[in-house]
């Protein structure tokens, strides 16, 4: 979002994109799927007809080009169709329970936000619990708020937003071409067959004119309003709320970059996060111990000594005797040097260093002292005197 913002009020957060929740499942209604099923229907219908009882005669009178063209964009209309019902449009996750502090009616209704030097009210949504984006709108028919709200479509089944609105202004764009070439087709076979006209191709090809014509005044009207709404930057909500009919419209930035944002932007991040498979972990309790098999009690005995069976520990014991009786007696330590600090590099340094210093001449042959008689008498006259 450009410019800055400045945000007055206090309430909870207004954003709501970090938390991915998938919002609750909406009760089925059939009725929402007639308008689609129906649109499906006559454009598939129509167009098969139209392809095999007028382009045959088309592709012979004229060029192999005039089927290959209606079935490219015939191809074109339906991928588009498919895109802009399928395609999440840009829901909104709602806020948890927890995430909400405050009470609703606690928080204030409206934030304003500043974009490019202009004041843009933020709602407060009591449903989703979060404050609405700049032109963020809560679809009363999905019962979701939909980022860049532009309508409910019924034709398509599935709100038109930021991620899907590309799609359906291309759907708009082809349907109408589409529409102009069937019709502009099936006239020049039934010009052509004017003496012919209550043969079955005849009749055919004017009764998909008469689908073609019925459709085209709507389609048109609805295809010259989206150019006019993409090349002002609006949307429909807008247009019709009339939100920034007296003022300025932050969002614009001229016709040539309104189209191109729409056409050749970067596709919007998906903000729903799809649903985990929940994994079921058995957890046992720390004083069950599980069973061990035979190999690892033959293990276990060897290793810490328990003997669990008299028939295994006998085996185990016999074993540890043969392992000892067969084995080497362990060789005798090195000596080691007398300075362990100097390495060995000279046998006569290190004959010098593990031999005792030499004892001095003076006291080589001094004789050795041993108490005699005359110590032992004075002694004990020193101790009769005491």
């Amino acid at each position: 979002m450009p410019g800055g913002s400045k945000s007055g009020g206090r309430g909870p957060s207004s954003s709501p994109l970090p938390h991915t929740v998938v919002p609750p499942s909406r009760p089925l209604r059939p009725s929402r799927y007639v308008p689609v099923s129906a649109a499906t229907f006559f454009l598939v219908g129509s167009t098969t007809l139209f392809f095999c009882f007028t382009c045959p005669w088309l592709s012979e009178r004229f060029s192999v080009a005039v089927p290959i063209y209606n079935g490219v964009i015939f191809l074109f209309v339906l991928a588009n169709f498919c895109m802009a019902t399928f395609m999440d449009p840009g829901i909104f996750p709602r806020a948890e329970e927890d995430e909400d502090k405050e009470d609703d009616f606690r928080a204030p209704l409206y934030k304003t936000v500043e974009i490019r030097g202009i004041q843009v009210r933020m709602k407060w949504c009591s449903t989703c619990r979060f404050y609405r984006p700049p032109r963020c709108s809560h679809c009363s028919v999905c019962d979701n708020c939909v980022e860049d709200f532009d309508h409910h479509c019924p034709w398509v089944n599935n709100c038109i937003g930021r991620r899907n609105y590309r799609y359906f202004f291309l759907f708009l764009l082809s349907l109408t071409a589409h529409i102009m070439a069937v019709f502009g087709f099936g006239l020049l076979f039934i010009l052509y067959h004017r003496q012919n006209i209550d043969r079955l191709h005849a009749i055919v090809t004017l009764a998909v004119m008469c689908v073609a014509g019925l459709f085209f005044i709507p389609v048109a009207g609805l295809t010259g309003f989206h150019i006019v709404l993409v090349a002002r930057g609006r949307t429909t909500n807008e247009q019709v709320t009339g939100k920034f009919r007296g003022g300025v419209n932050p969002f614009t930035n001229g016709c040539w970059k309104n189209v191109s944002h729409v056409l050749c932007s970067s596709q919007a991040p998906r903000y729903l996060g799809r649903k985990k498979c929940v994994q079921s972990v058995c957890v046992q309790p720390p004083f069950l111990r599980p069973q061990l098999t035979e190999a690892q009690l033959a293990a276990k005995i060897l290793d810490n000594g328990i003997q669990g069976d008299l028939h295994q520990s006998k085996s185990s014991l016999e074993m540890m005797e043969s392992q000892s009786c067969d084995a080497e007696p362990p060789p005798p330590p090195k000596p080691e040097l007398r300075y362990p600090g100097i390495t060995r590099g000279n046998t006569e340094e290190c004959s010098l260093l593990n031999k005792a210093p030499p004892t001095p001449t003076m006291y080589k042959y001094r004789p050795s002292y041993s108490p005699g008689k005359n110590h032992t008498a004075l002694t004990h006259a020193y101790a009769n005197q005491g």
